[in-house]
């Protein structure tokens, strides 16, 4: 038991010494939409409720700060 003990220690302490220490953004894996203006034209004429969660996404992501 007292062997194991003593291996199982320094294994330990070698795997906490490969953990990462990259801090991760709000912002990872987002973007915001920026479609081109006939683009934005079409969508607001003919898909209104779709424009509606495009704005709302674009405006989430400004409040956090992404996208500059």
């Amino acid at each position: 038991m007292l062997k194991c003990l003593g291996l199982t220690l320094p294994l330990c302490a070698l795997i906490t010494g490969c953990q990462t220490t990259n801090k991760r953004n709000a912002c990872d894996g987002f973007a915001p939409f920026r479609p081109k203006l006939e683009t934005t034209v079409y969508i607001l004429q003919n898909d209104r409720l779709f424009a509606n969660y495009v704005a709302a996404h674009n405006r989430l992501l400004s409040s956090l700060g992404c996208g500059k």
